[in-house]
């Protein structure tokens, strides 16, 4: 299920130490931290999991994330 704008505002950190995965589709997740809220995504190569970081919301929006 896609993310939304509202529920990106709204969500906040539960207490776990490596923080809370929230999937919007492709790869792309929200990590949501004590520090802060961070777009990430995980991909393939040479057949090896990566994780590309995208960027720190709400500097990159939902929209500008995907």
């Amino acid at each position: 299920m896609a993310l939304t704008d509202t529920f990106v505002k709204q969500v906040q950190h539960k207490g776990s130490a490596a923080g809370e995965k929230y999937a919007d589709g492709g790869g792309m997740y929200l990590l949501v931290k004590s520090t802060g809220k961070y777009w990430r995504m995980d991909y393939r190569f040479d057949g090896k999991r990566k994780t590309m970081a995208i960027g720190v919301y709400p500097d990159v929006s939902l929209a500008q994330a995907r």
